[in-house]
């Protein structure tokens, strides 16, 4: 079970409140009734009184906990992101804390290899994901046909592609294969993600968070899936958009400081503070903290 559950318990626990760890049951959360109980629900994706859905928010310390759902279903994607309205010397302190929390030290989210492994420049890096559950709900496409499109419109760069850490499920092992027998001239590693970045023209993936992580490394990010990332990136939704898709993602100047301190620090409201923002979204969301024996915000 991921830690924040176990740090969430012990957080309500001294506060006062009676915790229940239980298996996520979707089906009776489901337009849950105001009510003295209140629901964070691992991964979810309904909305209802008195519930909120959570999850890593790509990077850690962030994480979710929203009223409508996680990823592209979160409420984030009802902001409109505006560079202009963001304070610029925050937004600079908070991309340089990120990148020396991850981009120098060369850590992710995942276990990443030590050895440094030498890339080509300029290539087009994909990032693979295999099937879970946020992935199929994304998605506009397989995996198969996303990087199908990539390998037809490449443009004569080279392409990397790295498989995830931890998930080679059947999609990745026919994926391979097939690379290997048929575009063999595709580089298939599993060189550190940060590596990748720092030699790579642009990322590609459905929904990954390495599509933050390229942001920390100033390079453009590709989506073949829905995100609510989308401000600070290119979506593909079909095959014939790809060409259109890679030419403004190289050409365009992203906002990459800026969309990051506006997601993690205007809409997430979290991080390494996390117990006033969480407390005022219970309220939001109609918790009754009289009976849940914890004092408001």
């Amino acid at each position: 079970m991921p830690a924040i559950y176990h740090e969430l318990r012990r957080g309500f626990l001294a506060r006062g409140a009676r915790v229940s760890i239980r298996h996520r049951d979707l089906a009776a959360l489901k337009n849950t009734a105001a009510g003295a109980d209140f629901h964070i629900v691992h991964n979810g994706g309904g909305s209802g009184a008195c519930l909120l859905n959570s999850i890593v928010a790509y990077l850690l310390p962030y994480f979710y906990f929203d009223p409508k759902g996680v990823y592209f279903q979160s409420s984030t994607n009802d902001a409109e992101f505006i560079p202009a309205s963001v304070p610029e010397t925050a937004a600079a302190r908070r991309f340089e804390t990120l990148r020396k929390r991850y981009v120098l030290p060369r850590i992710s989210r995942y276990d990443q290899p030590e050895l440094r492994t030498e890339l080509p420049q300029g290539a087009i890096a994909v990032f693979l994901q295999d099937w879970s559950e946020p992935v199929e709900r994304a998605r506009f496409m397989s995996t198969r046909a996303m990087v199908e499109t990539v390998i037809s419109g490449a443009s004569g760069r080279p392409m990397v592609i790295k498989p995830h850490p931890r998930n080679h499920g059947p999609e990745t092992v026919e994926l391979l294969l097939w690379l290997a027998e048929a575009h063999p001239e595709v580089m298939v590693t599993n060189a550190n993600v940060h590596d990748i970045l720092a030699t790579c023209a642009v990322s590609v993936s459905i929904c990954s968070s390495v599509a933050i992580e390229s942001m920390l490394h100033r390079k453009p990010t590709i989506l073949f899936g829905k995100s609510d990332l989308h401000p600070c990136a290119v979506t593909v939704a079909r095959s014939a958009d790809w060409p259109k898709a890679l030419a403004r993602a190289l050409s365009q100047d992203w906002p990459y400081a800026a969309f990051i301190y506006w997601f993690f620090e205007q809409q997430l409201r979290g991080g390494d503070v996390m117990w006033p923002p969480l407390l005022q979204r219970m309220q939001a969301a109609g918790a009754d903290f009289k009976a849940l024996g914890i004092s408001p915000p």
